[in-house]
């Protein structure tokens, strides 16, 4: 691709459809998106890679099959336990109590917020109902299909009562963290009435092509309670840029368009590149999550030369807020009694490991053999380069020190295995619960399956089977 070569990108609307007239080297085509639905994105953008050489979509290719044995996962719920539960069982958090075990889950933007599951075998899950159903959402939250995003719920005992801590959209739809509280896992649920962390609240850069949002963060979201032994007890989360950066280096791009040579060294990725910058300024207009899937082939083209990227960005004027959002550090701060958060929030972890890429998220502690073990996952989470880390420390603010690869990755029967929590299984040892993608499918609303597998921590290691 020549430096004088770019793509021209013209969408119009047409209900709830949009096609879009590409033109690039002479050649023009014309694509209809039937909605704006992940799905419907990844398979216009292989359709784009077909007819203009840019990258086929990570979750339309295959994982390359290996000698390795499959791991000792174990499948425990397969498909959608309620009618009204339509994209499964992701970011899963598991607690279990007098009552037996309790789950619940990820929602995007279903009309009822976290779906509640119940076992008391960790084979047979029965659906209990919704944390917020459809019309009882708070009302400082964005909620509706194509509006709302309601994202990793976690149920913690608190005294008494049970909490829950969850991510959610505030009508600006900056990423926000709400707090719940419940007499019993079932609920009734009552929401504080505003959100525990604002999005807006997160110290930012200015990134430099969006001047309708100069100060959006990405938000906050994954949030986590951890209760040590001695009763104190601590909130964890993301701060979530990864979703930031995308939009403002492909403008950054379309202003220098020299630098896509620089970045990347395949045809592919440069002409992905180009399209990205193309296109970016009708994906400023559009809501939250169909930015991101319009930046889905960058992110991925950046992932794939994660090192160089960042070494040519850091010498790039103005480049600083890009480089600074590809950092999703992990919080912590202290948590009260009446679920008030007190002190100084500290950075106890961010992404600093090659597979890890642009991300971490989904922490999760938990105390074995007297130190302190944060789950975390890492990469992006709707192709099989996710996977799940950890890290030890002897206190739960750290310092944190991680074990030098993942823990658990894609396999040929599972990919992108993320987002865990920890629970006594049957016989009282730790088990890990995480979800997973079956095999060629991956994104926004596609299912993701409930698994388990057990967890064998020594004072400096943990191993799966």
């Amino acid at each position: 691709m020549s430096q004088t070569e770019s793509f021209e990108v013209e969408p119009v609307a047409e209900g709830i459809a949009t096609r879009i007239t590409v033109r690039f080297g002479g050649e023009e085509r014309e694509y209809r998106l039937p909605t704006g639905q992940h799905q419907h994105y990844t398979i216009f953008f292989s359709q784009l890679a077909r007819d203009f050489g840019t990258r086929t979509p990570e979750v339309h290719k295959t994982v390359p099959l290996t000698d390795e044995p499959e791991p000792d996962w174990r499948p425990l719920i397969m498909e959608n336990l309620s009618p009204r539960t339509t994209a499964g069982y992701g970011d899963p958090a598991v607690l279990r109590t007098d009552e037996g075990y309790w789950l619940v889950a990820t929602s995007n933007d279903a009309p009822d917020a976290f779906p509640i599951l119940h076992s008391d075998d960790l084979e047979s899950w029965t659906h209990r109902g919704f944390v917020f159903p459809e019309g009882e959402a708070p009302a400082w939250t964005a909620h509706g299909r194509n509006v709302g995003d309601y994202w990793a719920p976690e149920m913690a005992k608190c005294g008494d009562e049970y909490w829950l801590v969850y991510t959610a959209r505030e009508r600006s739809n900056a990423l926000a963290i709400g707090l719940a509280k419940a007499p019993h896992p079932t609920g009734p649920w009552r929401d504080l009435g505003g959100p525990l962390i604002s999005g807006h609240a997160v110290n930012t850069t200015s990134l430099p092509d969006d001047p309708t949002q100069p100060r959006m963060s990405g938000g906050v979201i994954d949030s986590h309670i951890f209760i040590d032994t001695n009763g104190e007890r601590y909130l964890f989360w993301k701060r979530d840029t990864n979703g930031v950066w995308p939009r403002p280096l492909a403008g950054l791009l379309g202003r220098r368009p020299d630098l896509i040579a620089r970045l990347f060294d395949k045809e592919a990725d440069r002409r992905t590149a180009a399209f990205a910058a193309a296109v970016q300024p009708w994906a400023d207009g559009r809501r939250p999550m169909e930015r991101f899937f319009l930046m889905q082939l960058l992110i991925e083209a950046v992932l794939d030369n994660w090192a160089h990227v960042k070494d040519v960005l850091a010498g790039v004027e103005g480049a600083e807020p890009i480089l600074d959002a590809m950092s999703t550090p992990i919080h912590a701060q202290r948590l009260g009694e009446d679920g008030e958060l007190i002190g100084e929030d500290r950075i106890v972890l961010t992404n600093d490991q090659e597979w890890e890429g642009h991300l971490i998220e989904g922490p999760w502690v938990t105390c074995q053999e007297g130190r302190y073990w944060l789950f975390y996952a890492g990469n992006d989470f709707g192709t099989p380069a996710y996977g799940i880390g950890v890290a030890v420390a002897d206190h739960p603010l750290g310092p944190y020190v991680k074990q030098e690869a993942p823990l658990l990755k894609s396999t040929r029967s599972w990919w992108a295995p993320g987002h865990a929590s920890v629970a006594p299984g049957l016989d009282g040892a730790p088990q890990l619960f995480f979800h997973a993608f079956f095999p060629g499918t991956g994104g926004y609303n596609a299912f993701r399956a409930l698994l388990t597998t057990p967890l064998h921590f020594t004072r400096d290691r943990v191993e799966v089977p």
